[in-house]
């Protein structure tokens, strides 16, 4: 699940590069919150994106594992 989020990130990274999306929402990642232990933190990853561009969060998100 972490490897198909990651792809899912920077799907929609490139999508607001390119104009396609505004910003990050965390509605974007509803279908992963049962897969993710910290959400607080996905929250911070996002709220970095939209206001500094960029976030060196994503890698401290915690996944339950065996999914």
């Amino acid at each position: 699940m972490e490897e198909r989020f990651n792809k899912f990130v920077e799907w929609i990274g490139d999508r607001i590069d390119r104009g396609l999306e505004y910003e990050f929402d965390l509605e974007m990642f509803e279908k992963y919150f049962p897969y993710i232990k910290n959400l607080d933190v996905l929250e911070t990853c996002i709220d970095e994106e939209n206001e500094e561009g960029c976030s060196e969060n994503w890698d401290n998100i915690v996944f339950v594992e065996g999914v």
